[in-house]
């Protein structure tokens, strides 16, 4: 699977953090069929200069299929949500958070149980996409998404998000941290804690990257 992660340009430091501060023309919402060419030419954003954009085409399909989508082990909600400016009905921002599929596909190599797969992918989200079109940026758009994304996470049972961007991005350190998430040294991994019935496993970055985690 395709890593998206967000670029630091596509943020301020300066912007509002909560949803409420967003103008009254934006407007925060899931993705409706027939929305997915746009959600990932704006997704593409967060993958310049990150190598191939190879899942464009299963995200533009599954966007188009509507939802809601779970993963292939039960459990864990796809979420991809969009700002939209009401009076043109431009969508002006995108967000995907997902189960952890690459930890998932790592416990299933290595035998885990069937209710060990379906509790990791309800606990985790991991923050795919978060892109904001050029001339929206500064609005609080982003955090916006973020906090809507954490928002129905927690509310499908999910209590930690985390991701990845490009080690020593100061933008990107400060966005997240500005919005309650832990920044871990580049190269860190991300330990996704288990219980009594499944272990602890890690999310690890890429190389030249680094993760942020918190719980919601």
């Amino acid at each position: 699977m395709a890593y998206f992660r967000p670029r630091g340009r596509s943020w301020d430091a300066t912007s509002p953090a909560s949803p409420d501060e967003l103008p009254d023309s934006i407007k925060i919402r899931e993705t409706r069929p027939g929305e997915g060419k746009t959600f990932t030419e704006l997704a593409a954003l967060a993958m310049e200069g990150h190598g191939d954009f190879d899942d464009r085409e299963a995200m533009y399909e599954t966007v188009d299929a509507a939802g809601p989508f779970t993963s292939q082990f039960g459990a864990g909600r796809f979420v991809f949500l969009v700002a939209e400016h009401t009076p043109t009905a431009r969508i002006v921002g995108a967000c995907s958070s997902i189960p952890p599929l690459s930890v998932l596909g790592g416990m299933e190599r290595d035998g885990a149980d069937p209710v060990s797969l379906a509790a990791t992918a309800m606990a985790y989200a991991k923050l795919r996409v978060l892109a904001v079109a050029d001339d929206c940026r500064r609005q609080g758009i982003a955090s916006a998404l973020i906090t809507r994304a954490m928002a129905i996470h927690r509310e499908h049972r999910a209590f930690l998000m985390y991701g990845q961007f490009t080690a020593g991005n100061a933008a990107l350190a400060r966005f997240y941290r500005r919005h309650g998430f832990t920044i871990h040294a580049p190269g860190e991994p991300v330990i996704l804690p288990g219980s009594s019935r499944y272990r602890d496993v890690g999310a690890s970055p890429l190389p030249g990257e680094q993760m942020f985690s918190r719980s919601i």
